[in-house]
């Protein structure tokens, strides 16, 4: 689940990566292909009437971890963990997508497991992405995820 999970927020974290701004036609397009690093995630997960809220500045190996961005809309997520005390990855994985730069709406498709959401913000260095994980039906959980572009 823990997995599931971490990729779902990475491969969505990517995915939003690739919207571009609609805020002015004549403005440049913003260029998100590239690679981006978790800052802090946001869960907020609702089971049996019971809210809980998490939320996660990420570490310095956790920082570590991308979000890859490709331009024929698909990508790899990398997740880092140091919770056994060595800075590793716990996951990796591919995955595509579909983007709607009007609506700011987006799909992303991973394992078979298809999540949507939106960009709520987004500059040429920072976004900032919510979608809903339905990777468990019991459970309700919403996910905002705050990145920022970086070097190869």
């Amino acid at each position: 689940m823990k997995k599931l999970f971490l990729i779902g927020l990475a491969v969505i974290f990517a995915v939003l990566m690739s919207c571009r701004s609609d805020s002015n036609t004549d403005a440049p397009q913003l260029n998100l292909n590239g690679n981006w690093s978790p800052d802090k995630i946001v869960s907020t997960a609702t089971q049996n009437g019971t809210t809980t809220t998490t939320t996660v500045i990420t570490n310095d190996c956790q920082k570590k971890g991308r979000l890859v961005f490709n331009s024929n809309s698909t990508g790899k997520a990398t997740y880092l963990d140091d919770s056994n005390g060595t800075c590793a990855i716990a996951l990796a994985a591919d995955f595509t997508y579909t983007f709607d730069p009007d609506t700011k709406k987006f799909s992303i498709t991973i394992n078979n497991n298809t999540m949507y959401g939106a960009v709520t913000s987004l500059t040429n260095s920072n976004v900032i992405i919510y979608y809903v994980d339905k990777s468990n039906p019991a459970i309700s959980n919403n996910i905002e995820i705050s990145g920022t572009k970086v070097a190869n």
